[in-house]
């Protein structure tokens, strides 16, 4: 492990070494959060620490995928396949799965797709009696989709609706009592559904909720900016026995808010945690000077973020070139054309 530390720079290696208590490390882009993670998980089993102890969290499957791959190579495949790496919904699934019945749920459940989803939602509404023209099946999956987030019940939809005379949503919210029904019949859950029943077990069984603060006293969540409330609660639950959380992002990169997510979960870390150590990645592995210059006089105009500046030991090369497009697809083709055009340069 010492020399693994001594790949690490300063700000690496404390983040990495901390290892009770919250930690929030703001990593900007490029500056190896990933190996910081990874180097982290290493240390907390050579100082002792239980791989079955560990769950590392992150947001999608080919993230979850190579981050088990970095800690398999550091740490061998015993003790990375004894950690539960993996991301917020395959996590609940699998808690699900264990709990179900203790959580009134068939074992025997199925998750449905987003196509599945829009096909029960189209039954509802034709059930309903309701225009598709002016309400679009998606547009009520992505509404019931976000409640979920915000773990609103479609009773707590209802109410909310009528008491602000929001006819619109009310209808929304009626589609949603009856799409929860009809996933009950079909002994089926949705993706919103694995955290949101996760949680809820776990409040009402607060023996469970202890059996797995017991089981994963160590949690790493990647990404954190892109939390939404649901996720938020689940950390926040498994956590708090030992307190013993470690999450990374960057304020900086958080552009899912049309998803659900929340930049306050990361902003707020340190008022949840008032003994959180703060630690800041600002050395930059990926760009130029030029480059992170550039991205700094966009970067600096943003509300409400951490104070952070990315910097690099890289040399400059080349020049920057900007030019406006259309669209995100003549972006996507002027970008691929300038880079068939320097490769046939020899650059």
């Amino acid at each position: 492990m010492n020399n693994l530390l001594k790949k690490l720079n300063p700000a690496q290696k404390e983040a990495v070494l901390h290892t009770d208590g919250p930690l929030i490390i703001f990593a900007g882009a490029g500056t190896g959060k990933t190996r910081v993670i990874t180097y982290r998980i290493a240390y907390l089993l050579q100082q002792g620490v239980h791989p079955y102890n560990i769950l590392a969290v992150t947001f999608t499957n080919k993230a979850a995928n190579e981050m088990r791959k970095r800690v398999t190579d550091i740490v061998g495949a015993a003790s990375a396949d004894a950690i539960r790496i993996s991301t917020f919904h395959s996590f609940c699934l699998y808690l699900l799965s264990c709990e179900a019945k203790n959580f009134g749920i068939n074992p025997n459940f199925i998750v449905y797709d987003a196509g599945e989803q829009i096909n029960v939602i189209k039954e509802c509404m034709k059930e309903l009696k309701i225009d598709d023209k002016k309400f679009r099946p998606i547009s009520i999956s992505n509404k019931i989709s976000r409640a979920k987030d915000d773990l609103t019940t479609p009773e707590e939809m209802l109410a909310n609706c009528r008491a602000k005379g929001d006819f619109y949503n009310q209808t929304i919210s009626s589609v949603y009592e009856l799409y929860q029904k009809k996933l009950v019949s079909y002994n089926a859950l949705d993706f919103g559904d694995l955290i949101m029943k996760t949680i809820f077990g776990l409040r009402k069984h607060p023996e469970i909720l202890e059996k797995y603060q017991e089981r994963f006293k160590y949690i790493l969540v990647d990404e954190y900016q892109d939390t939404n409330h649901a996720q938020y609660i689940l950390t926040k639950m498994l956590a708090a026995k030992y307190k013993n959380i470690c999450v990374v992002g960057d304020d900086d990169q958080s552009i899912y808010s049309w998803r659900g997510a929340d930049i306050t979960n990361i902003l707020d870390f340190e008022k949840d945690y008032a003994d959180c150590k703060n630690v800041k990645l600002e050395q930059n592995y990926r760009s130029t000077p030029k480059i992170l210059k550039r991205a700094w006089n966009v970067i600096k105009n943003n509300g409400g973020r951490v104070s952070k500046q990315l910097w690099t030991e890289n040399n400059d090369a080349g020049e920057i070139n900007v030019f406006q497009t259309f669209n995100e697809n003549e972006e996507a083709e002027r970008v691929v054309d300038t880079i068939l055009i320097n490769r046939q340069k020899g650059y």
